[in-house]
């Protein structure tokens, strides 16, 4: 697990093992020995650093064959290569061209009456090696200090951690015990204390409310601590089934409710889960003082007494219309501020004083009263000048986070005619709203926008000195890592929204989904596809199990596989080709990778089922899966039985990361299942707002940081830090970015 987590995150190898004795004979044997390893390394894409390669020469034989044996095995598992690849036609994609429909047709019925028993008899031809130039990533020598700061950098996450970023800390914990002495004073990012603080519970000695106390400051902290040893949502989003915790664990729940600030009102904003955790805790048995207001909540929330509430004030404020005395409430909680800060500054502001019920200026003796309307859009221009000096003198306590994201807000609000969001707690299910209504004109957002960047300039300076800086332009193309909590587990971690540049040599891209039958549930069949659509989203032609190949374009697909087969079994697969010169010539521009559960198992319950994408330069050359031309892999894990997991810009030659879910019961249902042909309304819709989605860049970040406590420098030769893709710090490594940056 060790190499496991440092060759996803670093490229790291973790090399263990005794130094070989000094004998000049057998140097030059052991040599050769590590040069053939790193020769079918290459097969998969990776060669060894010259550090590396010195280490495993420098080692007992069999010290190396165990290091190369597992780092395979690992790598072949990140890629997908540990599975066995064998599509309906073995001749793919050559073979599926050159079949007429109606040989598709027959071909396919067969395997269906057969239940997915029968398959097509075809001889595999000897293929072409490949003649693509693939590019190799290097693999590097890493130690167990390294090791500790990636758990550093986890537990000081400023933002949401991926389920794989959640699996890793349960791994250090339970292995590597010490890190209990590497926690930060302060943990930024409640859902990541409670999962922490669930880890300290179950696998330290050292977990007392005392050693807690810095981690969980309010109710709801307490409560998502609840829901994390309950194995629930942290997010608070699900209904939570809290199991009946052990007699000290009430105890250490209760102490730290005994010390929370806010207690009543956490508890009324969620009165049913608060209901449901006082069954399990029995507050009634702690009759000390110092739980008197811990019972004395439960029992009001079980009176159904009402608590006031800030939110509750607020929102009511916002209902009678009295947005000054919103304004003042919010500037008590400078993040709720910036939050609602839109809301604010589109608020319709009475034109008359308080006092005046009829709607009416006041009116002196022979003056006529003056109508509420005529002085309205100055008296807005003036009360959003009241709103962003608030801001601006509450800006320094808003997270960064927020502050990020209400100055890309502000930013584009003008230009923007589509918004896209990921509810909280949901696995990658995307949503459209419509762009907020009411008027804000380019000044106010603007100055909305500096007020944010001079925040985050002074926060920043005070961190240590960057020095010299290369950021390199393709940073663009990615996002800052904001809610990661769904995102499926990958090759590469990427934030949704994030683009990948094709390599210039390649001309076709070939998609691929694998799986197997579950143990429980029988027969799983999941449909690979992909729809075509021109740069105004309108659909042009899809290629699936409906329809193998494409009259217009060079795009086909391998043959549509019913039965995954048993579930420890070696699995089916379908891949999908398109070319992409071939898409924009009659008037393309984007190719949407879509997996379907025809059967309707949603992915998460799934034992197995991936997807993934190589990019070819040659479609005819090498085996149809070749590892080294993987570019991206991800477990299928979404609570849901529709995904997508790409799109292809053709015109810019880029891959769009979706990761996305689709809301089914937005999308139309017909009686042909669950494929393209039913959703075409729901992908174009999420797909289109994936693409033109407005979200903070890691460019952007880091140029605020540079501003702060740094200079830009033209190359990376005189830089003290670069930020690249391939290299120095990059959009890969989010446990950094999210603990150093954010």
């Amino acid at each position: 697990m060790v190499n496991e987590i440092l060759l996803r995150r670093k490229n790291h190898v973790y090399v263990e093992g005794q130094a070989a004795p000094e004998n000049a004979a057998s140097e030059e044997r052991r040599r050769f020995r590590v040069l053939t390893m790193m020769k079918n390394m290459e097969g998969l894409g990776f060669v060894f650093s010259q550090d590396l390669f010195e280490q495993l020469s420098g080692m007992e034989e069999q010290a190396a064959d165990t290091c190369y044996l597992e780092l395979t095995g690992l790598l072949k598992e990140r890629l997908g290569a540990d599975r066995e690849y064998h599509p309906m036609y073995p001749n793919f994609p050559e073979e599926v061209m050159e079949k007429s429909d109606g040989e598709l047709y027959w071909n396919a019925l067969v395997h269906y009456w057969s239940g997915g028993r029968l398959y097509p008899s075809i001889q595999k031809r000897e293929r072409l090696p490949l003649f693509d130039e693939s590019r190799a990533a290097v693999l590097s020598p890493g130690t167990r200090e390294e090791l500790l700061q990636v758990f550093r950098d986890l537990a000081s996450a400023n933002g949401s951690l991926s389920g794989q970023d959640l699996q890793d800390i349960q791994w250090f914990f339970t292995h590597m015990p010490e890190v209990v002495r590497e926690l930060p004073e302060t943990i930024p990012y409640k859902e990541n204390a409670a999962h922490i603080g669930a880890c300290l519970i179950r696998y330290s000695a050292l977990a007392e409310a005392s050693a807690l106390q810095n981690y969980f400051r309010t109710g709801t902290d307490v409560l998502r601590l609840a829901a994390a040893l309950s194995d629930g949502d942290i997010s608070l989003r699900k209904n939570v089934r809290f199991r009946s915790f052990s007699r000290k664990e009430r105890k250490l729940l209760m102490e730290l409710l005994a010390e929370c600030s806010g207690l009543l009102e956490a508890m009324q904003q969620r009165k049913e889960v608060w209901k449901r955790l006082g069954e399990r805790l029995h507050p009634g048995e702690y009759r000390a003082e110092r739980y008197a207001r811990v019972r004395h909540g439960f029992e009001k929330i079980r009176a159904g007494r009402p608590v006031g509430h800030f939110a509750g004030r607020v929102e009511a404020a916002f209902q009678r219309r009295d947005v000054r005395a919103a304004l003042k409430l919010l500037k008590e909680r400078p993040g709720e501020l910036a939050r609602r800060l839109d809301r604010l500054l589109r608020a319709e502001v009475p034109a008359q004083p308080p006092e005046c019920p009829l709607g009416t200026e006041r009116a002196g003796a022979g003056v006529p009263a003056q109508p509420r309307w005529l002085d309205t859009r100055l008296q807005r221009l003036q009360f959003q000048k009241e709103v962003l000096e608030a801001f601006e003198e509450t800006a320094d306590q808003v997270s960064t986070p927020v502050l990020l994201q209400v100055r890309t807000h502000f930013q584009y609000r003008t230009h923007q005619s589509l918004r896209c969001y990921f509810p909280k707690g949901k696995f990658a299910e995307a949503r459209r709203i419509e762009p907020a209504a009411g008027q804000v004109e380019e000044e106010i957002c603007a100055r909305a926008v500096t007020v944010c960047e001079q925040a985050l300039i002074r926060r920043f300076a005070q961190l240590a000195p960057m020095g010299k800086v290369w950021l390199a332009e393709e940073l663009k193309d990615y996002r800052v890592p904001f809610a990661m909590r769904s995102a499926s587990k990958a090759a590469r971690t990427l934030v949704r929204g994030s683009r990948l540049r094709l390599d210039r040599q390649a001309k076709a891209v070939r998609g691929f989904v694998w799986w197997t039958n579950t143990e429980n549930e029988g027969r799983v069949d999941l449909d690979l596809s992909a729809a075509v659509f021109d740069k105004n989203w309108n659909y042009l032609e899809h290629v699936s199990y409906t329809n193998l190949k494409s009259d217009r374009y060079r795009a086909c697909h391998s043959g549509d596989i019913v039965d995954g087969g048993p579930a420890d079994g070696a699995g089916v697969c379908e891949f999908l080709d398109v070319d992409l010169d071939s898409v924009l010539q009659y008037g393309g521009r984007y190719v949407v990778y879509q997996v379907y559960s025809y059967t309707r198992q949603c992915f998460f319950s799934l034992p197995n089922a991936s997807f993934g994408y190589m990019e070819r330069e040659d479609v005819k050359s090498g085996e149809i899966f070749e590892p080294r031309t993987v570019r991206q892999r991800m477990d299928l894990v979404q609570e849901s039985n529709v995904t997508i997991p790409m799109i292809l810009d053709c015109a810019s030659r880029q891959m769009v990361w979706c990761d996305i879910s689709l809301n089914l019961s937005a999308c139309r249902r017909h009686l042909g299942g669950n494929n393209l042909e039913s959703n075409l309304s729901g992908v174009a819709l999420a797909c289109c707002a994936m693409v033109n989605m407005r979200r903070t860049s890691l460019y952007d970040l880091l140029k605020l940081h540079v501003a702060g406590r740094g200079e830009l420098c033209g190359s990376k030769e005189e830089a003290d830090m670069v930020f690249d893709v391939e290299e120095g710090i990059t959009p890969f490594d989010t446990e950094i970015l999210l603990a150093e940056y954010m």
